[in-house]
């Protein structure tokens, strides 16, 4: 069952599976308690959910959840992406698909969609993140300001004939697109370049990326919502966390700590929005070598 559309509540979507399933929820309650727009939660599944799952999930949030049905979204997708062949593929070989196409097609007559990775933990009240006025002609993500984590190797942005586009390091733990301003021509494009797909897991958000390149894209202040890598840290402007799984085990009791420790208040935080900057070769490069630093030196 989905809700059916209309301008309140707002249809916000995710994707979770069985895997860390208490976890996700707690993230999307944290959502559902911390914004004050008014919700609804749209889950998209990993295929690993039981029935049992989603129902205990239903109880959980009464009537903010709903669940996409796999496979009417499914063919949904496949149907809109028709003669789109390496889209289609990667809907159907890669959760990364699932995550980025899904979303777009599950209202079509709606040209915002709204999504959320469930690993998001909110911390304070915020409003405006879901605003449809900042999305028109673009897209929002959150910022990554550690890494450039795409698919990439800096002499792809040198190389002769048509090459990739990036902005600096974007994150698709939020995904914000209008969707008429969605270039398919180039996502058809650099889906089918596999010279360019050096990191598989990477690779959608390297595509979008590029399509950030192409429009009015946003990203939100990092100092209100950073990715928590080892070095990060928690401001008093900061109203979200990213729990990178990679980190998620050490960053959680502090998070939780920190929960515990904060002053209780009912400031209401207005998101920030900042413009996506482009992303050169040279500076491609020296973050690639940051990051080669960071994970194989572990030194931040």
């Amino acid at each position: 069952m989905t809700p059916a559309s209309s301008s309140s509540p707002l249809i916000v979507q995710s994707l979770i599976g069985k895997k860390n399933l208490s976890f996700y929820l707690r993230c999307l309650r944290s959502l559902l308690s911390h914004c004050k727009e008014d919700l609804q939660l749209l889950i998209h599944e990993d295929g690993s959910l039981q029935e049992i799952d989603r129902e205990e999930t239903k109880k959980q949030f009464a009537n903010q959840v709903f669940f996409s049905n796999p496979e009417e979204s499914r063919e949904r997708t496949l149907d809109q992406l028709a003669g789109r062949p390496n889209c289609q593929t990667i809907r159907q070989h890669s959760l990364w698909g699932i995550e980025f196409f899904d979303p777009l097609f599950a209202h079509a007559d709606d040209p915002i969609s709204f999504y959320l990775d469930a690993d998001i933990l909110f911390l304070r009240p915020f409003s405006g993140l879901f605003d449809s006025t900042e999305i028109q002609g673009g897209a929002l993500f959150l910022q990554d300001n550690q890494w450039d984590a795409y698919s990439l190797r800096p002499w792809h942005l040198l190389s002769f004939g048509r090459r990739p586009i990036i902005v600096r390091g974007i994150t698709t733990a939020i995904v914000c697109w209008d969707k008429r301003v969605i270039d398919w021509e180039y996502l058809e494009w650099f889906l089918g370049q596999f010279k360019f797909h050096s990191i598989p897991q990477w690779v959608m958000p390297t595509a979008q990326a590029g399509l950030a390149s192409l429009c009015q894209s946003k990203i939100i202040s990092p100092n209100q919502l950073p990715n928590l890598y080892p070095n990060a840290s928690i401001e008093k402007e900061t109203f979200g966390v990213h729990l990178l799984g990679s980190y998620r085990e050490e960053w959680l009791p502090k998070v939780d700590q920190y929960i515990q420790e904060m002053e209780p208040s009912d400031e209401v935080n207005q998101v920030s929005f900042l413009p996506c900057q482009p992303r050169g070769a040279l500076g491609y490069a020296s973050n690639h070598g940051k990051r080669w630093i960071n994970t194989r030196l572990n030194r931040w």
